[in-house]
Protein backbone atom coordinates (compact mmCIF):
# COMPACT_ATOMS: atom_id res chain seq x y z
CA UNK A 1 0.00 0.00 0.00
CA UNK A 2 1.75 3.46 -0.93
CA UNK A 3 1.31 6.27 1.23
CA UNK A 4 -1.17 7.93 -0.83
CA UNK A 5 -3.27 4.72 -1.36
CA UNK A 6 -6.92 4.87 0.51
CA UNK A 7 -9.09 1.84 2.03
CA UNK A 8 -10.93 1.77 -1.02
CA UNK A 9 -8.26 1.09 -3.45
CA UNK A 10 -6.54 -1.29 -1.66
CA UNK A 11 -9.40 -3.21 -1.53
CA UNK A 12 -10.16 -3.16 -4.84
CA UNK A 13 -6.24 -3.71 -5.87
CA UNK A 14 -7.66 -7.01 -3.35
CA UNK A 15 -10.35 -7.97 -5.17
CA UNK A 16 -8.83 -7.96 -8.07
CA UNK A 17 -7.93 -11.67 -8.44
CA UNK A 18 -11.28 -12.43 -7.53
CA UNK A 19 -13.40 -10.42 -10.01
CA UNK A 20 -13.44 -13.32 -12.64
CA UNK A 21 -15.66 -15.01 -10.47
CA UNK A 22 -17.40 -12.05 -10.07
CA UNK A 23 -17.58 -9.91 -13.02
CA UNK A 24 -18.21 -10.31 -16.85
CA UNK A 25 -14.65 -9.45 -18.59
CA UNK A 26 -15.75 -5.95 -19.32
CA UNK A 27 -16.43 -4.87 -16.23
CA UNK A 28 -13.29 -6.41 -14.85
CA UNK A 29 -11.25 -4.60 -17.05
CA UNK A 30 -13.10 -1.17 -15.99
CA UNK A 31 -12.19 -1.99 -12.20
CA UNK A 32 -8.78 -2.65 -13.73
CA UNK A 33 -8.36 0.78 -15.31
CA UNK A 34 -10.21 2.51 -12.47
CA UNK A 35 -7.89 1.10 -10.18
CA UNK A 36 -5.03 2.06 -12.26
CA UNK A 37 -5.95 5.62 -12.59
CA UNK A 38 -6.39 5.56 -8.87
CA UNK A 39 -9.74 7.05 -9.17
CA UNK A 40 -11.57 5.94 -5.51
CA UNK A 41 -14.84 7.78 -7.83
CA UNK A 42 -14.63 5.14 -10.19
CA UNK A 43 -14.65 2.42 -7.89
CA UNK A 44 -17.34 3.97 -6.38
CA UNK A 45 -19.09 4.15 -9.48
CA UNK A 46 -17.88 0.68 -10.75
CA UNK A 47 -19.12 -1.01 -7.34
CA UNK A 48 -22.65 0.75 -7.26
CA UNK A 49 -23.11 -1.20 -10.82
CA UNK A 50 -21.52 -4.53 -9.90
CA UNK A 51 -23.75 -5.12 -7.03
CA UNK A 52 -21.35 -8.48 -6.65
CA UNK A 53 -18.19 -6.21 -6.06
CA UNK A 54 -19.90 -3.46 -3.88
CA UNK A 55 -20.53 -6.31 -1.34
CA UNK A 56 -17.22 -7.86 -1.51
CA UNK A 57 -15.59 -4.49 -1.11
CA UNK A 58 -18.12 -3.58 1.89
CA UNK A 59 -17.16 -6.38 3.90
CA UNK A 60 -13.43 -6.58 3.07
CA UNK A 61 -13.83 -2.76 4.49
CA UNK A 62 -15.73 -3.49 7.22
CA UNK A 63 -13.86 -6.39 8.21
CA UNK A 64 -10.47 -4.52 8.20
CA UNK A 65 -12.04 -1.18 9.63
CA UNK A 66 -9.11 -0.17 12.05
CA UNK A 67 -12.42 0.06 14.69
CA UNK A 68 -11.61 -0.86 18.74
CA UNK A 69 -13.48 -4.27 19.06
CA UNK A 70 -14.55 -4.94 22.76
CA UNK A 71 -15.14 -8.43 24.11
CA UNK A 72 -18.47 -8.43 25.87
CA UNK A 73 -18.88 -12.24 28.32
CA UNK A 74 -21.96 -14.06 28.64
CA UNK A 75 -24.16 -12.61 31.15
CA UNK A 76 -24.53 -14.05 34.34
CA UNK A 77 -22.64 -15.65 36.81
CA UNK A 78 -19.72 -18.43 35.10
CA UNK A 79 -19.96 -21.21 37.37
CA UNK A 80 -18.39 -24.75 36.35
CA UNK A 81 -20.54 -26.98 34.38
CA UNK A 82 -21.66 -29.88 36.53
CA UNK A 83 -20.81 -33.03 35.56
CA UNK A 84 -23.86 -35.26 34.24
CA UNK A 85 -26.15 -38.26 35.88
CA UNK A 86 -24.35 -41.37 36.01
CA UNK A 87 -26.73 -44.47 36.46
CA UNK A 88 -25.42 -48.69 36.58
CA UNK A 89 -27.20 -51.70 36.34
CA UNK A 90 -27.19 -52.95 40.37
CA UNK A 91 -25.35 -55.77 38.73
CA UNK A 92 -22.27 -53.98 37.63
CA UNK A 93 -23.05 -54.65 33.31
CA UNK A 94 -23.56 -51.40 32.68
CA UNK A 95 -22.75 -47.62 33.32
CA UNK A 96 -25.06 -44.63 31.48
CA UNK A 97 -24.86 -41.37 31.19
CA UNK A 98 -27.39 -38.89 30.48
CA UNK A 99 -26.79 -36.58 27.95
CA UNK A 100 -29.82 -34.27 29.25
CA UNK A 101 -32.26 -33.32 31.94
CA UNK A 102 -35.21 -34.67 32.00
CA UNK A 103 -33.64 -38.11 29.39
CA UNK A 104 -35.04 -41.69 31.81
CA UNK A 105 -32.80 -44.22 31.78
CA UNK A 106 -33.35 -46.73 29.90
CA UNK A 107 -33.57 -50.55 31.97
CA UNK A 108 -30.47 -52.66 31.35
CA UNK A 109 -30.74 -54.72 28.61
CA UNK A 110 -28.76 -57.63 30.52
CA UNK A 111 -30.68 -58.17 32.92
CA UNK A 112 -33.98 -56.46 32.02
CA UNK A 113 -33.62 -54.12 35.44
CA UNK A 114 -33.81 -50.44 36.22
CA UNK A 115 -30.56 -48.59 36.62
CA UNK A 116 -29.74 -47.02 39.36
CA UNK A 117 -27.96 -43.44 39.76
CA UNK A 118 -24.73 -43.30 41.35
CA UNK A 119 -24.17 -40.37 44.01
CA UNK A 120 -20.94 -39.13 44.73
CA UNK A 121 -18.83 -41.35 42.88
CA UNK A 122 -16.35 -41.01 39.76
CA UNK A 123 -17.52 -42.35 36.48
CA UNK A 124 -16.62 -46.02 35.76
CA UNK A 125 -14.85 -46.49 32.51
Amino acid sequence: MTDNETDLHKAARIVLPYVGELLDAAAAQKLRAALDAADDDAIVRLAEAAPAVGYWLADYLDATASKLRAYDPLAGDAQPVAPSAVFRCPLGTLVWYRRFVGETPPRCPTHDIDLVRVEDESPVP
